[in-house]
Parts: C-alpha cells; sequence; structure tokens
C-alpha cells in the first residue's frame, strides 16, 4: 500500500493539471536550459561575450569540456549557433540566436527576483536602493504601468 501511494505521488507531480498539455512547460525548458553552467553561458552572451575563452574566463570553475558540451547542447537546440569568424588561425564565435535572444526577459526577471529575495546572498552590503527602483521600474513595464 505504502508503495502504490508513493507511485501515485510521483506521477501525478509529473502530470501537468492543465488540460491539453502534454508536459509541464516550466519543467520542460529547465530540461534545456537548467543544466549546471548553462545558463551562466547565455548571461555570458546576453552581456556581450562570444568566444570560447571568455566564456572559460567569465566562469574559472567550469571546465573547457564542460563547456564544450554546454555549447553543443545549445546550438543541437537552437539557443544559439557557431560562427567561423576565420579559417587561419581558426577563430570561432557563439552567437545567440532569436531563440536565445528570448531568454533575456527570462533572466531578467530571475535576477530581479534573486535581488528582491535574496540581496543577502547577492549584494556585499544591504541591497543598493538602485535595485528597489530598478526592480519598480520593471513591475511598472512589465503591467504596462509606464
Amino acid at each position: 500500500m505504502e508503495i502504490s501511494a508513493t507511485k501515485t505521488r510521483s506521477t501525478a507531480s509529473s502530470e501537468p493539471e492543465i488540460k491539453g498539455l502534454k508536459n509541464c512547460p516550466i519543467e520542460t525548458a529547465f530540461r534545456h536550459v537548467g543544466k549546471k553552467w548553462t545558463v551562466n553561458i547565455i548571461r555570458d552572451m546576453l552581456l556581450g561575450k562570444k568566444r570560447f575563452t571568455e566564456f572559460l574566463q567569465a566562469n574559472p570553475e567550469m571546465s573547457t569540456k564542460m563547456l564544450s558540451q554546454r555549447l553543443r547542447d545549445l546550438e543541437k537546440d537552437a539557443v544559439i549557433k557557431k560562427r567561423i569568424v576565420s579559417k587561419s588561425p581558426v577563430r570561432i564565435e557563439y552567437v545567440l540566436t532569436a531563440k536565445g535572444e528570448d531568454l533575456n526577459r527570462v533572466l531578467f526577471e530571475m535576477s530581479m527576483f534573486s535581488m528582491k529575495h535574496y540581496g543577502k546572498e547577492v549584494f556585499c552590503e544591504p541591497t543598493p536602493k538602485f535595485v528597489e527602483e530598478k526592480f519598480a521600474v520593471a513591475t511598472k513595464i512589465r503591467l504596462g504601468m509606464q
């Protein structure tokens, strides 16, 4: 009896509650971009980084093997594309696709959430005033109040 109750609970939690959905959209998004280091790479690209070495410098704990794998995953999912800038010497740059650019707003909202609710983890000092102001402005824009 205990085993079937556990099965029922785990099955129920993975089933979408909205009729017509095959999978939970949030869970699906995290399956694609929620792997370790993936968000860091996308964030770095949104900040203008394009080259393999730039990603490694921005994330010194990430191995070259892991970076290569994540770039391949992102390229396979059409979030980024690889561009050969020169053949001799070989220079490759990675750029976000339109699909990848769509993550800009998502990551912005996540960063605002983090600054608002986890300021002690994010900032060296108490949450700066400018963050509160930016959060208020972002909220007004999102709600169409500005």
